[in-house]
């Protein structure tokens, strides 16, 4: 099996990976911790927190005020636990601001594992940590691993743990050993003469120091602390400098797994996030390939692109679809979707994809559709 094949044969295990330890797909929405356009209000941030079991407000509240709130994160944090607990969470939060004692807990953790705490939920923390200091911790225990490390038994499908290390390790190093250049193949042994020799020093993720202005620093947080809708919402801004900052999110990572981090409420790949960020900011090969899509398996996940992005343009290809025609039964993803992209829809987002409501779609698209005002889709981070 070449490495291509082996990657992919992965892609179930991936998610099984992220979803036991880097928290469920589905993100919690933010609720009132949207990156804010003026003033920080750390004293609600903290309250928030102080009250919270859900992670990722202390993710999010972190990624927003950073060293402002580390008193509450210090209150919070236990070593030992899993990122999907508070006290894990702002055991990882420390840790991703700079803190010692947070990132010696996780390096204990991570190489002194035991039953209750596998080193698979270490890595999972030190991967959202995702700073200079755990990307060293992880790739010192990929080289003092250079055998399979098994894990999975409990799924009865063991797998080295080894390889899913190294896939996530492409998602946060900017500078990752995997290009198809002839030097790197991007296999474990690839990974391990790359640190040991030292021909480079890893680069981790920074999205945050590409911009100026606070908002659009805030937004490359949320991107580096793992929520990667975010990336939409650069997009979203219109500012030509997310352009290269997007693209290079893009080329991050294995083909084919591109994880965007577990922290959305959609399963998407990283690509995905990219694809609908340029074309929500403009960018016409972009909005291209969603277009495409409408005509492959995955037409309700661009349907869903389309949404977020809209506007006229997107409003008009799904508009024009095959299959959104009276002698074909729409799909209900479809009709839900242009109820939202427009006010005064003729019809509500749960009418049924019927033929007859097919046609007052049609019908009122083409009266509609140079006067049609157009509502836009809200922030997600």
């Amino acid at each position: 099996m070449n490495q291509r094949d082996a990657l992919l044969s992965l892609a179930f295990r991936r998610v099984y990976f992220s979803l036991l330890f880097l928290g469920s797909f589905v993100g919690s929405p933010s609720f009132g911790q949207s990156c804010p356009q003026g003033r920080i209000d750390v004293a609600e941030l903290t309250a928030r927190m102080e009250h919270t079991n859900d992670p990722n407000v202390i993710f999010r509240s972190s990624a927003i005020a950073e060293s402002a709130i580390l008193p509450v994160l210090f209150r919070l944090s236990k070593p030992g636990m899993s990122a999907e607990t508070v006290a894990g969470a702002a055991q990882v939060s420390l840790a991703k601001l700079g803190d010692e004692n947070a990132i010696t807990e996780l390096n204990n953790e991570l190489n002194a594992g035991t039953t209750f705490n596998p080193p698979s939920q270490a890595i999972g923390k030190l991967l959202l940590v995702g700073n200079r200091r755990a990307v060293a911790i992880l790739m010192t225990y990929l080289a003092a691993h250079p055998e399979p490390v098994m894990v999975g038994f409990e799924i009865d499908s063991p797998y080295d743990l080894r390889m899913l290390l190294i896939i996530g390790l492409a998602d946060i190093v900017e500078n990752a050993p995997i290009q198809t250049d002839g030097k790197h193949r991007g296999a474990i042994e690839d990974w391990i003469d790359w640190w040991t020799r030292g021909k480079e020093n890893p680069i981790p993720l920074s999205v945050s120091t590409a911009f100026q202005h606070p908002y659009l620093q805030c937004l490359g947080r949320k991107v580096e602390w793992g929520f990667p809708m975010a990336m939409v919402d650069l997009g979203g801004t219109g500012d030509p400098r997310v352009v290269p900052v997007v693209q290079k999110l893009a080329g991050m990572g294995y083909p084919y797994q591109g994880y965007a981090g577990s922290r959305s409420p959609y399963i998407w790949l990283r690509h995905d996030c990219a694809e609908t960020a340029l074309a929500k900011w403009g960018d016409a090969e972009a909005f291209d390939i969603i277009e495409h899509e409408l005509s492959t398996n995955a037409y309700e996940t661009a349907i869903l692109k389309l949404q977020i992005i809209g506007g006229r343009k997107a409003m008009a290809a799904l508009m024009e679809l095959k299959f959104f025609n009276p002698a074909y039964v729409a799909s209900q993803p479809l009709m839900h979707a242009l109820a939202q992209m427009v006010q005064d829809p003729p019809l509500q987002a749960d009418a049924g994809p019927t033929v007859e409501n097919v046609r007052k779609w049609k019908e009122w698209w083409s009266k509609n559709k140079d006067a049609a005002k157009f509502v836009s889709h809200p922030t997600f981070e």
